[in-house]
């Protein structure tokens, strides 16, 4: 180590030119590097999308999704598979380890995929893979609404103009739509003709399929040219698909137009929007997993910009912001570069105050800037965006980053004071050389001892460890970067621009300031035992009142955005009903003062991995930027506008804790109970009873069960002596509804760069009647019968959704917590579901959510710093000569937990995730300064040769006065910002870290300047008295 500091020296203009070569480079990479929300919280996943046009649940579940599942269980690294079937569609969803390559997980499931290939139902749809996105998905909703143009044309701009557009750009991911009409053209049978004319549905569709054929006609030669030859692709005209001859009888043809209607339509709707109480187009786009959130959100923008004029002119109102992630990026990341540059000009104006002099205040303020950059380009190297996590880790560190320039800076002044007065005093640069190595094995143990502090949350799982992983691994990387930069550019640059003539006299105030401490020193000294039991009793106290502090471990993100998950309590709800109550609750959103907009979506789009039943709508509400209204009340209005409705269920969360929320459970509320069991009846009974049971807790809100069972069903039974006597099978019946109710699609018409599908399917209105089901005839060899003389026909309760975990069937009771501790909550739900519920045989519960993973988080963290603790005394153990130094810096652990919990309790910002991060951070700062303290005793001791007395402990505390208050200061002041900013976007994790921080800080410091050297002297004392024995002759 001498000689790496020797080298510096004798390199020392090199080191400066190096040094601001670092800034100026390394200031304008850090620019470039990627900014973003959060870091990817989101455990690797895969979704597998299958859908299956006409089958009912049950159906969809028994022969799609099981076997599906029986394919994929078993793929390397699966840590949960769940699944939901709902009427044409199975969705399976697939979670793994949080060291799993995605990539290769995803190409392993797409080859078991690709085995099922002949396993399906015929009529199923191969299994496809949806698209990988961010942990925060969304990435912009673009509204379209018009009073001009009719909803063909504002879904033709959506999917054909929009929506190509946008995917092209970078980090687009997929775009999903609701709303508007998609334009079809329908073939619409009339089945009386058809009866008449003794034509099948089949041969409808194979005229329809012949007359949409698009072939290649190929080329001419000739003498001197190739001429291609082509032919028109079929248009979405109507009035030609109508031509189209399906027979010819007695000499005259038989037209398509002649027994049905064939008209453009709205192809059957899965879901509608409405934007600002008008119906409208949403389009929801996703960003790719690893984009960068706001670039990618800045570029959609951009490539939007310039389409809408020629949307403006035709009447198209454009809505560019209904949910726009990167408002609460800006704000975030806005709010901590301001605490950063708020917390550095703070650090260097206290460290001018402490040197008094500005040129060894701007050496030791050097060493922020070149670790940020160290560890920004290591950041970057390794794939991480600065993000709220990586620049909280940042905030935190300033401290500790001059904290090393700070010791050595001091430790040089002082001994240049020293030698002016020294009999025979040394050269400078031996003096600065000397200073420089004296403290540095001091400094290297605090510094690994602080980085042993962070490794819990480095080494964290879950949600909660993909936040603070990155925090602790940028807090490292700085913290590492600025003991190098200590070891090297700090000497170099004192060399250069320091003299003898730069040291001052100590102030009158630290004269003062250290008379008055020598003081307090000596009357503690007297009184040690009773103090002694004071802080044992204080800080048992404090301890007990950790069950009482309450909070929830993951914040509520202040993002801006609400999303209201509201379901009818009766299955089956149309999706007019659904638009007609959603249309009341917007103009009662819309008349709060700081909603901006509100966009509602009723069901699921098309094509789309969403599972939602007509009888599900969600809203979402985008506040206004400059609301001031706090969070917490704006939720609760919302919540009290959708108490107003009865009969719908409903919660209200934000985005990123839908998410969040989401990656835990699979629902969208804080805590899921989930029922396992083969019979539905008996999971839907016990689910009511459940939820009857935790209705009771206080603090329980936005409890819900979507009981999935009375969906409406009408009963198609085929009777085999029916279809035998009518010279039918069963295929010729199945067609039939097919084709009639589901609708069958005959072939696409081009218009341009269009595409327009061609179906076959009865007219609207008559598929709003019931009793016209019995009517339908089917053609068979012996005639037309209708559907009632070959199928009984009867109404029946069905269910819209059957759900998997782990391949077992379950529903869930969900439910968010407010105004109470979230663990408490759920603890008492369990006791009133216990007390009051009688489970039937073969049914059994799980609590899934936010409440598990606290407590599978805070077990984790407390294993894990227990390890850490190990780790920690076995450096201290290597630090200290004298082995109860180490036991004597471990004492700063209830010094720092007596002012962190209390600043926690004062404060009322509850024990949460950042809270308990900073309750472990400020351990490792104040036991850094106790380490600088007792290492500075044995120096005294053994190398000085001091005796071991009050005077050497008054003398030790003295000398270390100023390292220890100025450390104190920048960490404190480095922190101010964030603890300030309490109640701002972006602070919702760093900002009650830094009021723990704060707080245990201000104990600490207090403790470790008189507390701990009257321990010291009284502990520490037998070991001297043994040593200098064994030292004499």
């Amino acid at each position: 180590m001498r000689w790496l500091v020797a080298l510096c020296l004798h390199r020392r203009g090199a080191i400066a030119a190096l040094t601001l070569l670092a800034l100026v480079l390394g200031g304008w990479g850090a620019l470039q590097v990627p900014l973003d929300v959060f870091p990817d919280f989101v455990p690797p996943a895969v979704t597998v999308q299958t859908e299956a046009p006409g089958f009912a649940p049950e159906q969809v579940e028994q022969l799609v999704t099981k076997t599906i599942e029986n394919s994929l269980n078993g793929a390397p690294d699966l840590i949960s598979m769940r699944s939901e079937s709902i009427p044409g569609l199975s969705v399976v969803k697939l979670q793994f380890e949080d060291n799993a390559n995605l990539y290769n997980a995803r190409q392993g499931i797409s080859e078991r995929l690709s085995e099922l290939a002949g396993k399906l139902p015929t009529g199923v749809e191969p299994p496809k893979l949806s698209p990988l996105v961010s942990s925060t998905k969304n990435l912009l909703m673009i509204g379209l609404t018009s009073d001009k143009v009719d909803a063909f044309t504002l879904r033709d701009r959506a999917d054909w103009l929009l929506t190509p557009r946008l995917l092209a750009v970078p980090g687009v991911a997929n775009i999903t739509t609701y709303g508007g009409s998609v334009r079809q053209i329908q073939i619409q049978p009339d089945l009386q003709k058809l009866t008449s004319y003794g034509f099948s549905i089949d041969e409808v569709a194979d005229a329809a399929r012949q007359a949409l054929q698009l072939r290649g006609a190929g080329f001419l030669d000739t003498n001197s040219q190739r001429v291609l030859l082509q032919t028109p692709p079929p248009a979405p005209d109507p009035y030609a698909v109508g031509g189209t001859v399906l027979a010819v009888r007695s000499g005259t043809p038989i037209a398509l137009r002649d027994v049905a209607t064939i008209q453009q339509a709205a192809a059957p709707r899965f879901g509608d929007a409405q934007i600002m109480t008008k119906p409208g187009v949403v389009l929801w786009l996703a960003s790719q997993r690893g984009a960068n959130t706001l670039s990618t959100t800045r570029a959609a923008e951009a490539a939007l910009s310039n389409m809408i004029p020629a949307l403006e002119a035709e009447g198209i109102h454009v809505y560019t912001d209904l949910q726009r992630p990167a408002n609460f990026i800006e704000h975030a990341l806005k709010n901590l570069e301001e605490a950063l540059v708020i917390a550095g000009i703070l650090i260097l104006a206290v460290l001018f105050l402490f040197l008094r002099d500005w040129r060894s205040a701007l050496i030791t303020f050097l060493a922020i800037p070149l670790s940020l950059i160290a560890a920004i380009a290591i950041l970057d190297w390794r794939g991480y965006s600065l993000n709220t996590m990586t620049l909280g880790g940042f905030a935190v560190s300033l401290g500790v980053l001059v904290d090393d320039a700070i010791i050595g800076i001091e430790n040089i002044m002082r001994r240049l004071r020293e030698n002016i007065s020294a009999p025979h005093p040394k050269p400078r640069l031996e003096v600065i050389l000397d200073a420089s190595v004296e403290v540095r094995g001091p400094i290297i143990y605090a510094t690994v001892v602080v980085i042993a502090v962070f490794l819990p949350e480095l080494f964290a799982s879950g949600v909660q460890g993909r936040f603070v992983g990155p925090l602790a691994f940028s807090f490292i990387l700085a913290v590492l970067a600025s003991l190098l930069v200590a070891l090297t550019t700090t000497p170099a640059l004192c060399a250069l621009f320091l003299t003898e003539k730069d040291t001052h006299t100590e102030p009158r105030w630290l004269a003062w300031l250290k008379a008055r401490q020598a003081g307090v020193i000596e009357r503690i000294d007297r009184g040690l035992v009773w103090i002694a039991a004071g802080l044992v009793v204080l800080f048992c106290a404090t301890i007990a009142t950790l069950p009482f502090l309450g909070g929830t471990f993951m914040p509520d993100f202040k993002e801006g955005h609400f999303v209201m998950d509201v379901s009818s309590a009766v299955p089956g709800t149309s999706i007019n009903e659904m638009l007609r109550l959603g249309k009341s609750i917007q103009k009662e959103v819309l008349a709060l003062p700081y909603v901006q907009s509100i966009e509602q979506h009723v069901g699921r789009a098309e094509l789309s991995e969403d599972t939602y039943g007509t009888q599900t709508t969600e809203f979402h509400v985008e506040l206004k930027q400059d609301a001031t209204i706090r969070q917490d009340v704006a939720e609760d209005q919302l919540r009290d506008i959708l108490s107003h409705y009865p009969g719908l269920q409903s919660e209200v969360v934000t985005f990123l804790g839908d998410r969040i929320n989401d990656s835990l459970t699979g629902e969208a509320a804080q805590i899921a109970i989930k029922i396992f069991g083969d019979d539905l009846d008996a999971l839907d009974r016990t689910a009511n009873e459940v939820t009857h049971a935790a209705a009771r807790v206080p603090g329980v809100s936005d409890l819900q069960f979507n009981r999935q069972s009375g969906t409406p069903e009408l009963g198609i039974r085929l009777s085999v002596d029916a279809l035998t006597a009518s010279g039918l099978n069963s295929q010729n019946v199945l067609d039939a509804i097919e084709a009639d109710y589901s609708g069958l699609k005959v072939g696409q018409t081009y218009a341009g760069t269009r595409s327009v599908d061609v179906s076959l399917l009865l007219p609207e209105d008559a598929r709003r009647r019931p009793e016209d089901l019995n009517k339908l005839m089917i053609s068979g060899p012996l005639g037309a019968v209708p559907l009632s003389q070959v199928a009984n026909i009867a109404p029946s309760d069905g269910r819209y959704s059957i759900r998997h975990d782990g391949g077992e069937r379950f529903v869930s009771v969900t439910f968010n917590v407010t105004g109470r501790s979230l663990q408490g909550t759920v603890d008492q739900v369990r006791n009133e579901i216990q007390q009051r519920v009688k489970l039937p045989t073969g049914v059994y519960l799980e609590f899934a959510g936010a409440a598990a993973a606290e407590q599978k988080a805070r077990t984790e963290l407390l294993l894990y710093s227990a390890m850490a603790m190990a780790l920690i005394v076995l450096v201290l153990f290597m630090c200290f000569r004298w082995q109860m130094h180490a036991w004597l810096v471990l004492a700063n652990l209830p010094f720092s937990l007596i002012g962190g919990i209390l600043a926690i309790a004062i404060t009322g910002i509850g024990l949460s995730l950042g809270a308990m991060v900073g309750l472990v951070t400020v351990f490792g700062v104040s036991a850094r300064n106790a380490i600088l303290l007792l290492a500075h005793y044995e120096e005294l001791v053994i190398a000085e040769g001091c005796d071991w007395s009050m005077n050497t402990i008054i003398r030790g505390a003295q000398e270390r006065l100023i390292p220890i208050l100025m450390t104190a200061a920048v960490t404190a002041l480095g922190l101010l910002p964030l603890a300030w900013g309490l109640a701002k976007p972006g602070h919702e994790i760093e900002g009650p870290m830094a009021v723990a921080v704060l707080g245990g800080l201000l104990t600490s410091t207090f403790l470790n300047l008189i507390f701990l050297p009257v321990m010291a002297k009284r502990w520490s004392h037998a070991r001297w008295h043994r040593q200098k024995k064994a030292a004499a002759p």
